[in-house]
């Protein structure tokens, strides 16, 4: 009943239109709208995915004052280089408000046909012509293309394992999907009781 907290219904595509598939699509729509929204609040937003599960640490974090993008969960292509490094997931994502009104302006751009891709994505195999990136990687544009935001990084939130609307489903998940429903359930208990 906390007031700020609100539930965001997402979007759905029914084509992949310039993505990989209509479930990319949707997502990076459901992002771009709730960046518009709180662009216009004109307040910082934690943002999570139905699939974001924290972890104990989360309790004890505390952001610095002074952030513009903050992830609370990720994988790092190159962990030791945050900020250059290709990042998945964006079920625990932090915005302030210049960076959400500029992040949603951005995707935005990227919609309209002839969009720059990013170099370094290009550079290393990470860009497909006329395929745009999926939601966590045009984060990672984003950034690149705006230095002057300040991210901070935190592992304070996983993605618990889920069928997935945004990939297709893996075999499994086509042929026997109680199976992996209970293979999911059994791999997010493993990793609760090893933390």
């Amino acid at each position: 009943d906390d007031e700020r907290v609100a539930f965001f219904p997402g979007s759905t595509a029914q084509d992949p239109g310039p993505f990989a598939s209509a479930g990319e699509h949707g997502c990076y729509l459901s992002h771009l709208a709730l960046l518009k929204r709180a662009s216009a609040a004109g307040k910082r937003v934690l943002v999570l995915e139905d699939d974001c599960d924290f972890l104990p640490e989360a309790g004890d974090y505390a952001l610095p004052d002074e952030w513009d993008v903050f992830y609370g969960g990720y994988t790092a292509e190159d962990p030791g280089d945050l900020e250059n490094s290709n990042i998945i997931g964006a079920h625990c994502m932090g915005y302030s408000p210049r960076a959400a009104s500029a992040f949603a302006a951005y995707l935005e751009e990227l919609l309209k046909p002839g969009f720059e891709p990013d170099a370094l994505a290009v550079a290393r195999g990470h860009y497909r012509p006329g395929v745009n990136p999926p939601f966590d990687g045009a984060i990672v544009w984003f950034r690149r293309a705006h230095p002057e935001m300040k991210t901070v990084f935190a592992q304070i939130a996983v993605q618990r394992s889920s069928r997935s609307d945004i990939a297709s489903g893996t075999l499994l998940d086509r042929t026997m999907p109680a199976a992996a429903a209970a293979a999911r359930k059994a791999k997010n208990w493993l990793r609760k009781r090893a933390r």
